[in-house]
């Protein structure tokens, strides 16, 4: 693996474990704790790094694209307006390249301690569901009708069941890839609760019935399939498969209240967007009216775009003057980061967007492997229709799926650590 690991005193070791834990538990609870844990990682990784000055550190090339990802929002400061929200996005910003580094400088950790802390970080994820269920069972008729207006089950950090659910798709993953490990470390009894949470995981995504993780996880298993059966001519099961996925799929549908409603909404949502109606409450209508937006705000400027601390004034006077008519909680911003970057800082910035992500994929020691690529690329698919860069969890998200390989002796995968002693 490129990249230094740094072997230091234990109090540095603890330090960095508790950076983790705090992190990980802000993920599914409050925005304080990711900021918290964010700075005890960076905060550790300096102090490994400054502590041994003498020290060769090569960092890892992937941290040349999440730098790339910073540098347009901080670079358009100079022809932003508002000085005071360009400071906003790039202290946003800049916890892409920082925390990654962050893991990249992380100290070396025992494959059991690895395996530990992903124990508790799916654990942490269970419980935040077991919450988000709760809010059911006082009114579980009232609770399912509500999904005929846009409305889902509450779910912690704003009730953003977007990045939710797309924690939980990311959890799952990664409990599949390390199920035999938790097996061989710990025993039956912890492998047997961790595919309980496994299993319980996937029913909550259906209750919670949240396009992004379903979208993701139903895709994911279609090119498994694909990947594993298309090329070894493995027909049988490759239909076998398919027909799983149909069947499990329509079944929930049918049989999930919370599903049914979504599902019967998205479709109405559809049929107004697609014939030029946009109503208040529509979610999807709202992402294809910013879209409209971020296409007429970056003809204004296509070179240099609007600056990253304008944006929101820009989009708030569009908004004011082509739908007027809505309630100002539809105007968004572009849901789509290539948009984004493309209204903030014209093309050149989409351009080095595009290529930051490339790098960060094409240099990773782990880009043949299904896992990686299942979590990377299912997040730049969502910057197709959100802007994941913009806030504080979608960039968190994206940091951990990349960063915890460079963390992970063995990453994230089904290989088998060594028993050893407790």
């Amino acid at each position: 693996m490129e990249g230094t690991r740094l072997k230091d005193s234990p109090v540095r070791v603890k330090a960095y474990i508790a950076g983790l834990i705090l992190f990980l538990t802000g993920l599914v609870s409050s925005k304080a704790l990711i900021s918290l844990g964010s700075v005890i990682l960076i905060g550790t990784a300096c102090w490994g790094l400054f502590s041994r000055p003498s020290l060769p550190v090569r960092w890892p090339k992937q941290l040349f694209g999440f730098v790339l990802l910073f540098l347009p929002p901080f670079i358009s400061g100079i022809w932003s307006a508002s000085v005071q929200d360009w400071m906003q996005v790039s202290q946003n910003k800049i916890m892409l390249p920082a925390l990654f580094a962050s893991f990249c400088l992380a100290p070396g950790l025992e494959p059991k301690t690895m395996l530990r802390l992903g124990l508790f970080q799916a654990m942490t994820v269970v419980l935040a569901s077991w919450y988000s269920m709760l809010t059911l069972w006082p009114d579980p008729s009232g609770i399912s009708s509500s999904y005929l207006e846009a409305k889902t089950l509450k779910v912690f950090l704003s009730n953003d069941h977007l990045h939710f659910s797309l924690y939980v798709f990311i959890t799952i993953l990664l409990l599949l890839a390390n199920l035999n490990a938790f097996r061989m470390q710990f025993g039956k009894g912890v492998y047997l609760t961790a595919s309980i949470g496994l299993a319980w995981l996937v029913i909550y995504l259906h209750i919670l019935g949240a396009k992004t993780g379903l979208l993701l996880l139903y895709l994911t298993a279609f090119i498994y399939l694909i990947m594993n059966y298309l090329n070894g001519k493995q027909w049988l099961r490759l239909g076998a498969g398919f027909i799983v996925l149909f069947l499990l799929a329509s079944l929930s549908i049918s049989q999930i209240p919370t599903l049914k409603n979504r599902f019967y909404y998205t479709l109405y949502d559809f049929n107004q967007y697609i014939h030029g109606a946009y109503i208040d409450g529509l979610t999807d209508g709202a992402r294809v009216l910013s879209w409209k937006a971020g296409k007429a705000v970056a003809l204004e400027s296509p070179w240099m775009g609007k600056g990253f601390g304008d944006l929101h004034h820009t989009f708030m006077k569009w908004h004011q003057a082509h739908s007027a008519q809505l309630q100002p909680y539809n105007w968004l911003q572009p849901s789509n980061e290539w948009l984004m970057y493309l209204c903030g800082s014209g093309i050149p910035g989409m351009l080095i967007l595009t290529l930051g992500l490339w790098l960060i994929y094409r240099h990773s020691p782990f880009r043949e492997h299904f896992l990686f690529l299942a979590l990377y690329c299912s997040q730049v698919l969502m910057m197709f229709y959100e802007v994941n860069l913009t806030n504080q969890i979608g960039i968190s998200l994206l940091v951990f799926s990349v960063g915890w390989f460079q963390c992970s002796p063995s990453p994230g995968r089904e290989a088998s650590f060594r028993k050893q002693g407790t």
